[in-house]
């Protein structure tokens, strides 16, 4: 009898330039779940970059400081992790921007892949740590990133003024 563990058929790898029209649409479909999340209209508003994704994700395909990384069922891109390295006072780190897995795809390991992807060239840059950041409302994406072994190190708070 044949038999399939669905997580068989996921995978992740570097994105191409050929990707970034579907992660440009995952990250517009993420950007309308998010604005009405607790802390996310700030998110978008203040602390994003300013430019469109598609754009913001040809450049990560383009640069060797970032790196654009999809997640996909039977090489059907799902999902997509965005990072870049970020200085230190003693060498660099990986920061993961974005990472998203379309909806219907959560839970079933690509996400899990995508960060495995972006932490194995964190790696190969010589970078000490990874992180990433999550809304305050966000408790599956917490979740997540604990149960993948990152901890919480600081949190952010801010006021409308």
């Amino acid at each position: 009898m044949f038999s399939t563990d669905v997580t068989d058929l996921v995978s992740a790898r570097p994105a191409t330039p050929a990707d970034t029209e579907i992660t440009a649409a995952l990250a517009q479909q993420a950007m309308v779940t998010v604005r009405d999340e607790r802390g996310g209209r700030w998110h978008l508003d203040h602390d994003s970059d300013a430019k469109d994704p598609q754009t913001r994700h040809v450049h990560a395909v383009q640069t060797a400081d970032q790196q654009l990384v999809v997640g996909c069922i039977e090489g059907v891109v799902v999902g997509y992790g965005m990072a870049y390295l970020s200085p230190t006072i003693d060498g660099q780190l990986c920061t993961i921007d974005e990472l998203v897995v379309h909806p219907r795809a959560q839970a079933i390991g690509v996400g899990s892949e995508i960060l495995a992807q972006v932490r194995s060239w964190a790696i190969a840059t010589s970078c000490q740590a990874i992180e990433s950041q999550v809304l305050p409302g966000n408790r599956a994406a917490k979740n997540f990133f604990e149960r993948v072994g990152m901890k919480t190190r600081k949190m952010r708070v801010s006021a409308d003024l």
